[in-house]
């Protein structure tokens, strides 16, 4: 049960990042997602959905594996945003410093 939340609570986390991202700037490279939107209630009802016919075809051990590959789209959509957020100051600090 424990990977079911974690894999609900990543996609949830993933549609919150690429908002923010999407309103700092970036754009989506997923193409399936460009049409649906980044709504994290849309993106949880998904992965619930996903977790019930995993568990109902019992590939609920896939969820592990899952998990991995959601995590490293969430950590890249977070440096995503952070390399997006703080560029200004990257050029602030290069302009100054002699960079």
């Amino acid at each position: 049960m424990i990977p079911a939340v974690i894999f609900v609570a990543l996609n949830v986390t993933d549609a919150y990042l690429t908002k923010v991202s999407l309103m700092a700037g970036a754009t989506e490279l997923n193409p399936l997602m460009t049409v649906i939107g980044s709504s994290m209630i849309f993106k949880g009802l998904i992965g619930v959905a996903l977790v019930c016919a995993l568990y109902f075809f019992g590939k609920e051990k896939i969820l592990w594996l899952l998990n991995f590959g959601l995590l490293g789209i969430v950590l890249w959509n977070s440096a995503t945003y952070l390399i997006i957020d703080l560029w200004p100051l990257h050029y602030f600090i290069g302009t100054h410093a002699g960079f």
